[in-house]
């Protein structure tokens, strides 16, 4: 049963350790850890959804394990348990790191494994986290906050607003009568005060008498940066 299962549903990918009566049951589970996410808690007795005093749900850790068959198992334990103690010895063996998180589980090839026996608060079960090296690092899904509101669906883009078109240049208002009125005085008058520059009077060239010697240079005819061959 999932975390939005509110009664019945199917639990077959969840890992039966406890009940051996079943086919599913098995007492370790080895494969790629492809996905770390943090479903609600359920009351053990009723199977209900779990909350804490102040209304927050509770909730636990779930490891999903891709074995070699292709199937997923789900791993489903509270934070402070043996189970965390587990995982935290295969990730920090010597306990000489400052930080450990569980997200580093992600693309590992590991085995979970646990024996039978009679469990309770007093006597609880043991488990034991290998961690061989790297997995399908290409089947990664990452880690999922469940505590957070899912606004798309996993592997949609989200929408994105459609463009709005540009509203066109308003156009410019049509002059009104008094305006047409005033733009052909100021024409009239810039035309009248327009005066024109008087053309140069001609020159009147130089009358010679019939008979006049004219020297040889009097018009430059021969000057001398003329040459003469």
């Amino acid at each position: 049963m999932s975390m939005f299962d509110l009664k019945g549903g199917s639990s077959s990918n969840v890992w039966n350790y406890s009940d051996n009566t079943k086919d599913t049951y098995t007492e370790f589970i080895q494969g790629t850890v492809v996905e770390i996410s943090n479903p609600q808690a359920r009351d053990f007795n009723t199977g209900k959804p779990a909350f804490w005093d102040d209304g927050n749900p509770k909730r636990n850790l779930m490891m999903t394990v891709l074995q070699a068959d292709g199937t997923e198992i789900n791993w489903i334990f509270s934070p402070k348990s043996k189970s965390t103690e587990a995982c935290l010895a295969a990730l920090d063996p010597n306990g000489d790191r400052d930080e450990v998180s569980i997200e580093e589980m992600l693309g590992k090839l590991v085995t979970v494994q646990t024996v039978a026996g009679a469990y309770n608060g007093k006597n609880p079960r043991p488990w034991w986290v290998t961690i061989h090296g790297d997995g399908q690092a290409n089947m990664v899904r990452g880690l999922k906050d469940l505590s957070q509101p899912q606004s798309t669906m996993p592997g949609m883009p989200k929408p994105q607003p459609a463009p709005q078109p540009k509203a066109a240049p308003a156009p410019a208002p049509a002059p009104t009568a008094l305006q047409q009125a005033q733009a052909a005085a100021q024409q009239a008058v810039a035309q009248q005060n327009f005066q024109p520059a008087p053309a140069p009077a001609p020159v009147a060239a130089p009358q010679i008498p019939a008979g006049t010697p004219v020297p040889a240079d009097a018009y430059g005819v021969y000057d001398e940066d003329i040459p003469f061959s």
